[in-house]
């Protein structure tokens, strides 16, 4: 018989527990971002670095003075080979002022502001573990970031008594990963989880 912690398998990746077993009081979220998690700049694959570069004017409009406009300093020196990225590589985003490069003195992502200022979804632009964060993807696991479940931040810290589930709160996260489809397995896993008797869900009642 499955024990009740084997989480789920969607399209090729893993679920790890904690995206249903954890969650938020109501009121908290990721959706409070103030992008703390991004001061130490981020790892994208190196397709989407390019796809950066190809609309780097459109991005450096939306940049702000504290920012390097120069494109030879939005990135690290050297690729790094892994395999959790489509490529197979990846490159790290430079670190300036206290932050990644392409974080402007709100704490907002310039890729993003790009994006959407022109029309396309807020994500065109984004690598998608900036995307997903702190959601991430390690050897074919969906799983939050271990550090994120140590800090204490109403936007990053699930806790273990939740009005909203982990992977809800997450969702536009993961239906970006796995489609809407994907997701509806997801959702009906936890529903499932839920209503099994022998499984106690800390869920308290409120709105999410």
């Amino acid at each position: 018989m499955t024990d009740e912690r084997e989480s789920i398998r969607v399209k090729g990746y893993q679920l790890s527990p904690e995206l249903f077993e954890t969650g938020y009081a109501a009121g908290n979220g990721v959706f409070q971002c103030p992008g703390v998690c991004c001061v130490n700049g981020a790892y994208v694959d190196i397709a989407e670095r390019d796809l950066i570069l190809k609309h780097a004017d459109e991005i450096k409009a939306h940049m702000d003075e504290t920012q390097p406009h120069d494109v030879k300093d939005w990135f690290d020196a050297e690729e790094k080979v892994d395999a959790d990225y489509p490529s197979g590589r990846c490159i790290g985003t430079a670190v300036k002022n206290g932050g990644c490069v392409l974080r402007d003195k709100r704490g907002w992502c310039s890729l993003q502001v790009a994006a959407t200022a022109t029309g396309r979804h807020k994500w065109a632009f984004k690598g998608l573990y900036c995307v997903l964060f702190p959601v991430e993807v390690i050897a074919g696991v969906i799983r939050f970031n271990p550090f994120m479940l140590k800090e204490q931040r109403p936007c990053c810290s699930p806790q273990p008594v939740f009005v909203t589930p982990l992977y809800e709160a997450c969702r536009d996260e993961l239906v970006h990963l796995l489609g809407e489809d994907g997701y509806a397995e997801v959702d009906a896993h936890y529903h499932a989880l839920r209503d099994k008797p022998r499984k106690k869900l800390n869920i308290v009642d409120g709105p999410a």
